[in-house]
């Protein structure tokens, strides 16, 4: 297989260059795997990762993601110090959605009454310094007089903070409830997950470790061996956070790091097959690789430096090297990935997974606040290059070399959308339609069977809507 030879030969193509060709397929969209592997040994439940930005991932976007089978990177425009709490909140999470709700013995039943209503459920925990003394039931609620206090009326039904959610269920069905009460393991009280919590992101399975924990990725520079060697005891994979890996001194120093780390490594940006096989011969550890240069929708390094390895093409280069110097570890398509066909593209060229930035940047998530401009509510987002995000780097981070003295990134908002899942629900289901369409019943089938044609820009502007007032 050489995914290059996909491509258009006389020209290097961008996602909007061409098109997937349907064909003959036996495959409904709900049949489509969309599990997939973002490092050697960090298996995911879709294929999407959270760019390492500051306005894109800290714990709370790598929580969530994680929690819908995705992966997030921490970004590294912060302290060590606090690079290392996102990266253990992100750890020290449950698999579920948990809510701190419970009444005390001297509640009264009117307050039970609505914290139930709020929740959706039909029992809740009467916790008195931190122990769990029972449940207090709905019912009861109703029909006791609104001055009277809480009574537990049956035995709890209590798990461990970090039990699975299959578990849960069957604890919740086996005693005809729909809560369970949390507790640490010196038996304190946690909070409560409801069968809401655990039904709120299926069919999606939470992306988790042997222990049961989220996984998570952090970032990093090639010259910060203390940042390295502090994330190694608590992350999955750590990803190279650099414009351009292929770079003498980046290498040379990978070497070293090879030699320190225990979880899985992931090299990038790199562009081109030369570059990937330069990398392959001179660095030992190599568990995944971060393709594409300036594709990016605030990178600007194409038209500031001339320079460019737009991420389908380079993700094609960097695919072929590893298949044909026999390391199989996998492609993370990174930059330009607006749609979910931007995605499929770049797995029909070799890539495991994608890696999304300006898509994330819209989600409650993100780091930056919510902005409202008239009725219409935005983000900000910022490339890593931007003058900003630059400023922030070299301010916190000493091991930041300042080797250029230009900015190759720019800062702007992005539409507002709401809670991640729903933005991860349509990506996920956009994969799955456009797999389906080319027979393909997993990303691997996707290598073999996607075929790709090449489309005129005015030919692009016929499979778009068009002729229409389009409602917005």
């Amino acid at each position: 297989m050489v995914f290059r030879e996909k491509l258009p030969q006389d020209l290097v193509p961008t996602f909007n260059d061409v098109i997937l060709v349907p064909g003959y397929t036996e495959v409904e969209p709900v049949e489509v795997d969309v599990s997939t592997n973002v490092s050697r040994n960090v298996r995911i439940n879709i294929p999407i990762v959270s760019s390492p930005m500051d306005t894109v991932t800290e714990h709370e976007m790598a929580i969530a993601l994680a929690r819908l089978g995705g992966i997030g990177i921490v970004h590294r425009n912060m302290t060590i110090d606090e690079q290392v709490e996102k990266v253990r909140k992100v750890k020290e999470a449950p698999q579920y959605s948990v809510y701190l709700c419970y009444v005390d013995p001297s509640q009264k039943c009117r307050e039970a009454l609505q914290i139930m209503r709020e929740l959706s459920v039909e029992y809740l925990p009467v916790v008195n310094n931190g122990k769990v003394l029972g449940f207090i039931r709905k019912i009861d609620c109703v029909k006791y007089p609104d001055d009277r206090a809480v009574e537990h009326v049956r035995s709890p039904t209590v798990a461990e903070l970090y039990a699975r959610p299959e578990e849960l269920r069957n604890m919740m069905i086996d005693n005809d409830v729909d809560v369970v009460a949390l507790v640490d393991s010196s038996e304190v009280f946690q909070g409560i997950v409801t069968i809401w919590s655990l039904e709120e992101n299926r069919p999606f399975t939470p992306c988790v470790d042997e222990e049961g924990r989220l996984r998570v990725g952090a970032a990093i520079s090639p010259f910060d061996y203390e940042r390295i060697r502090r994330l190694d005891k608590y992350v999955d994979v750590l990803v190279l956070d650099v414009a351009n890996a292929a770079n003498a001194r980046i290498v040379e120093s990978l070497r070293n790091v090879c030699k320190e780390v225990s979880a899985d490594l992931v090299i990038g940006n790199i562009g081109t097959y030369d570059s990937a096989v330069e990398i392959i011969n001179r660095v030992e550890k190599i568990d995944g690789f971060r393709a594409g240069i300036a594709s990016g929708s605030i990178c600007s390094t194409g038209i500031v430096t001339g320079v460019a390895a737009p991420t389908l093409w380079a993700t094609a280069q960097v695919a072929d090297a590893a298949l044909e110097y026999g390391l199989k570890v996998p492609i993370i398509a990174d930059g330009g990935i607006k749609t979910p066909g931007d995605a499929v593209k770049a797995f029909a060229v070799g890539a495991w997974c994608v890696m999304l930035g300006r898509v994330l940047a819209q989600a409650y998530e993100s780091p930056s606040p919510v902005i409202s401009i008239g009725d219409r509510k935005y983000k900000y987002y910022r490339g890593m290059a931007s003058e900003g995000a630059r400023k922030r780097r070299f301010a916190v981070d000493r091991y930041s070399r300042k080797v250029k003295d230009i900015s190759e990134g720019v800062e702007g908002l992005v539409p507002y959308r709401g809670p991640v899942e729903n933005i991860v629900r349509e990506f996920v289901s956009g994969i799955q339609a456009a797999m389906g369409y080319i027979g393909a019943r997993s990303i691997q089938e996707c290598w073999r069977k996607a075929r790709l044609a090449k489309i005129s820009s005015i030919g692009r502007g016929e499979i778009e809507p068009h002729n229409i007032l389009l409602r917005f």
